[in-house]
């Protein structure tokens, strides 16, 4: 791809990433007929390797969510320097035995990750497919732009996904500019994210229950 060849171009050398737990565990999910995997509204897709013929379209917010507080691997992260500026990042596994040609959510701008100096900035996590749908992250900075607390905004970017796949699981992490933090999620039975600030010389670890009926409450 466009993609691949300028990272070519800029000096980055094609490597095998492959190591022998990930052949083996690729090895023992095709004998297992590829099961699972994230092929939809698809014949055979639960019994085969395919190829696969698709079927009538099936109402996505009734699909169950394959997230849980142990099967992703998303690292989001949001810094704040003594001057002010702020920045964000994403790293991801991904999922495993994804779709070829699948594009993480951590590498659209907006749905894994946003920040805005001026206001503050938001990572995200879970089921990525659904939630860069709705560009999470950035509109968590815009609900803060308006007046919100990152708390306020990220219960606000969590509903709205969750009005329309009420079965999603994800989370949001937020804070402002001048330091104030909050989180919100949805479908995990909790969900655990750290702080490190000047207040404390250790890096403390916030739990959050979470609740299908979006009432969030910190514990």
């Amino acid at each position: 791809s466009s993609g691949i060849n300028a990272e070519y171009g800029l000096g980055f050398k094609k490597q095998d990433l492959s190591s022998p737990e990930s052949l083996q565990l690729w090895k023992r999910w095709k004998l297992e007929k590829c099961q699972p995997n994230f092929w939809k509204n698809m014949a055979n897709s639960t019994t085969s390797c395919g190829p696969y013929t698709p079927l009538p379209v099936e109402e996505e917010g009734s699909q169950p969510s394959w997230a849980n507080e142990r099967s992703h691997d998303t690292i989001g992260m949001i810094a704040l320097d003594h001057r002010g500026r702020m920045a964000v990042g994403t790293s991801t596994n991904g999922v495993t035995h994804k779709i070829p040609g699948r594009v993480s959510d951590s590498v659209i701008p907006g749905a894994g990750a946003f920040v805005d100096n001026r206001v503050g900035g938001a990572v995200a996590t879970g089921d990525g497919d659904v939630m860069m749908r709705f560009s999470p992250a950035f509109l968590t900075v815009e609900i803060m732009r308006g007046g919100a607390r990152p708390h306020e905004a990220a219960v606000e970017s969590i509903k709205r996904i969750a009005k329309k796949y009420p079965q999603f699981s994800g989370a949001i992490v937020a804070a402002s500019k001048d330091g104030v933090y909050g989180a919100a999620c949805h479908g995990f039975s909790q969900f655990t994210y750290s702080v490190r600030d000047l207040k404390s010389e250790k890096t403390r670890l916030v739990k959050m229950k979470c609740s299908k009926k979006e009432d969030l409450i910190d514990i």
